[in-house]
């Protein structure tokens, strides 16, 4: 690999960053796909560029795909078109990207991103060309990045092409905007072309982003990959984001190489051999939750809550958050089971079942997906809709995640915990209206847009109506999980 030693001033002999200690952890789309890609409808442009008619169909919905940092958690994610239409817009001209571009940049700039992101990262993968595009003023500068995706072909921008997409790069990011570059290995086919490039453009690079498939498919595609990790060290500032993954092997993989961020199928699986011990911890939330439901009296419940301080202090901790508006500290767990009532202790207490000891990204992102679908389904609820209660599509959603969590049968824990007839024949059977609702709300995470219109159309619901509630969901469930 001559061409990365001459594109990157390299020694022959180069040290390898040293191995980095892998938390734990844990993998590719089983049943259950924490916080995997949802999809939401997305409106089509007032006015399409000439020459872009014809070329593809319009996008129906945008994506979304988690990235994980360092530490193991969510800290943002990663929009674009479905991946079936993805392949299709990089072999297009540059003006019909620019279209595509638009119509992903027109969606997202209708939403709150700011309420739905918090401090997380929006990145979106966009063509050069729209680099200058107005539409990015209306997008919340301190949390989105756009990554360069510089289409199919091994050619390098150069000259005047190059120059004008420095300086719209040098103009987004004096305005706080991010800007990031997918890399890929066939430049590596012209050395000349890709020193000059990598010269000019990399002190207006945040991150690069490389799928890793393409830098492991054969020897010379992983040496290629060492020395460009070993080089993207040398500038401080530069930051490596891992797309692709498939399994746990390649997370800890790119986790030792000393990559920032981590996106792909990898989040869905437990790390092999990692097992949670928190049998007791959930014994007794179990046991409070079958109190609840034999409607135990409170001064029963407030013991069972005083013995166990972890529980006290969380949820001490919970009812004094802003949501509540308490005027002074509540300081008693009487008080707090009193001031939360039954039915949201109940809530609460459901929640809890996938608080672990010792999470890792499996863990983590399982939690705020169980968070997140029961929201969603609890928020999609239409206020004249008499069959179902907000309670019971919010249960319904939570448990539906928690044989994933607990490796067990849904059907025994049904049984364990004293799950509400009409939860459980929606967990277990897959009856009545509460199943439908569920149903939608795995279509959202399956990213299937015609599966998710029908079932949508199905309970009465509209396309904004599912958009609004998603993003909510996914708000609050991340405000959940940061009490921890």
């Amino acid at each position: 690999m001559s061409f990365l030693r001459n594109l990157f001033g390299m020694k022959e002999k180069e040290e390898r960053l040293p191995a980095m200690a892998v938390q734990p952890k844990n993998e590719q789309a089983p049943p259950a796909a924490p916080p995997a890609p949802a999809a939401w409808p997305s409106p089509a442009p007032e006015v399409s560029p000439s020459g872009a008619e014809g070329e593809a169909a319009l996008p129906a919905f945008v994506c979304r795909e988690a990235l994980l940092g360092r530490d193991q958690r969510i800290v943002g994610y990663e929009f674009s078109h479905p991946q079936s239409l993805q392949s299709n817009i990089m072999k297009k001209r540059a003006r019909v990207r620019q279209f595509y571009d638009e119509v992903l940049l027109r969606h997202l700039a209708g939403l709150q991103l700011e309420s739905f992101l918090g401090e997380r990262l929006a990145l979106l993968g966009v063509a050069p060309i729209s680099l200058a595009h107005p539409m990015l003023a209306d997008l919340p500068k301190a949390n989105v990045a756009l990554a360069l995706h510089l289409g199919e072909d091994k050619a390098l921008p150069q000259d005047e092409a190059l120059e004008r997409m420095r300086a719209d790069m040098e103009a987004l990011r004096a305005q706080g905007m991010r800007i990031g570059l997918k890399w890929r290995v066939p430049w590596t086919a012209d050395m000349t072309e890709a020193t000059s490039f990598w010269q000019q453009i990399k002190s207006c690079l945040d991150f690069i982003l490389l799928d890793w498939p393409e830098f492991t498919a054969d020897a010379a595609a992983t040496e290629a990959l060492n020395r460009l990790i070993a080089h993207a060290r040398q500038e401080p500032s530069l930051r490596l984001i891992a797309c692709e993954l498939a399994k746990p092997d390649d997370f800890q993989q790119c986790y030792r190489l000393g990559f920032d961020l981590f996106q792909g199928a990898f989040i869905n699986n437990r790390e092999p051999g990692k097992v949670t011990k928190d049998a007791a911890n959930r014994l007794r939330i179990v046991q409070l939750l079958n109190g609840l439901r034999k409607d135990e009296e409170t001064r029963w419940l407030t013991q069972e809550l005083q013995q166990d301080p972890v529980l006290s202090y969380r949820l001490l901790r919970y009812v004094n958050t802003p949501a509540f508006g308490m005027p002074r500290q509540i300081t008693g767990i009487g008080q707090a089971v009193t001031i939360l009532g039954r039915s949201n202790l109940y809530r609460w207490l459901s929640s809890l079942l996938f608080k672990v000891s010792d999470p890792g990204y499996y863990e983590w992102a399982l939690a705020e997906q169980a968070l997140a679908r029961a929201a969603l389904m609890e928020r999609l609820r239409r206020p004249e809709e008499k069959d179902v209660t907000p309670d019971a599509l919010f249960l319904t959603g939570l448990f539906s995640l928690l044989d994933k969590l607990m490796d067990e049968p849904l059907e025994a824990l049904a049984e364990k915990i004293l799950i509400p007839p009409a939860v459980s024949s929606a967990l277990i059977r897959r009856e009545g209206l509460l199943a439908h609702y569920l149903e939608l709300a795995e279509a959202c995470e399956r990213m299937d847009p015609q599966d998710i219109a029908q079932r949508a159309a199905h309970l009465g619901l509209s396309d904004r109506a599912v958009n609004l509630a998603t993003f909510d969901a996914l708000a609050w469930a991340h405000e959940m999980t940061r009490l921890d």
